[in-house]
């Protein structure tokens, strides 16, 4: 559960984490260039988030699409509930 506490104040310690997380929870996946014109992100500052979260295992890489893992799903969801 400690592990989870961390992810979540990973996530709510960065706004573009928290609307990154968001968006890929209600749109299923994206590209990475979709994410960064859907949120009006410079994509320079999207890439790195996304890597930032795909290091921390919330969100994983297909080709060009982002989407949650089940860490992702779940921390998402609390953060919701906060």
């Amino acid at each position: 559960m400690n592990e989870l506490n961390d992810l979540i104040g990973f996530v709510n310690g960065n706004s573009i984490r928290q609307k990154v997380l968001s968006l890929l929870s209600s749109k299923g996946e994206m590209e990475g260039t979709r994410v960064s014109k859907t949120l009006r992100v410079a994509h320079p500052t999207i890439a790195k988030t996304l890597d930032e979260l795909e290091q921390k295992e919330l969100i994983t890489k297909k080709e060009e699409m982002y989407s949650l893992t089940e860490s992702g799903v779940k921390v998402e969801k609390m953060i919701q509930q906060i």
